[in-house]
């Protein structure tokens, strides 16, 4: 007995946006523990090899776009997956992609930060997406100048592929966003050093979350 065909969802006809999101490969400092926020620290010799891994990566995917962060720990990965096609594609590199500002602790580790600054962690985790760092910025700061670039881009490429490479913070408030999650729980989601995350924005506005975090060039 022939089974009957599921007709196909709406969703299933409707042309999307993808988004290849990708957080930086690893950077100088990282095994000491150090957070950098805007400072402009180059790869480590891994993430020079990460680097190369998502060009090859990307280098099989149809792309309409690249963008990426003013610091060159993104440009170069974005310029390593233009010099991948032929001819090359353009790197949109813009400032308001930057990580967050991290003020007086920029460089430091947690436990320099708690030594230097006694309960301003604590603050920190009281009010997590309002809390300002001195001479730096919060994550609601951030939120408010990433979110509009995010969705410029969007909607400058409907109906494309676009590949983002960008900073763990920046990434996890546009996730957080498109899951509609409240921008204090944005550490719950990890963000490794190469990872990447793939968002179809749908051409009725919903955005769909294929991948988090996903290391498809783990490099060791």
């Amino acid at each position: 007995m022939a089974t009957a065909k599921r007709p196909n969802s709406p969703r299933q006809e409707m042309r999307f946006t993808r988004v290849y999101l990708w957080r930086h490969p690893e950077v100088l400092g990282s095994e000491d523990g150090k957070f950098w926020g805007q400072t402009d620290v180059a790869l480590t010799k891994r993430g020079k090899a990460q680097q190369k891994a998502v060009a090859k990566y990307m280098a099989q995917r149809e792309l309409t776009a690249i963008y990426c962060s003013d610091l060159q720990r993104t440009k170069l990965v974005a310029e390593a997956v233009s010099r991948a096609f032929k001819p090359r594609k353009q790197v949109n590199a813009l400032p308001q992609l930057r990580e967050l500002s991290l003020g007086e602790w920029e460089g430091l580790t947690y436990q320099e930060i708690d030594k230097r600054y006694p309960g301003a962690l604590a603050q920190r985790t009281e009010d997590l997406a309002g809390y300002r760092i001195d001479g730096g910025e919060s994550l609601e700061d951030l939120a408010e100048r990433v979110i509009p670039v995010f969705q410029k881009i969007v909607a400058e490429n409907e109906g494309g592929r676009v590949c983002i490479v960008a900073h763990a913070g920046v990434n996890r408030v546009i996730l957080t966003k498109v899951m509609g999650a409240p921008l204090d729980r944005l550490f719950r989601l990890d963000q490794a050093y190469a990872a990447l995350n793939v968002i179809d924005v749908f051409e009725d506005g919903l955005p769909l979350i294929r991948n988090i975090n996903y290391q498809p060039t783990r490099v060791s």
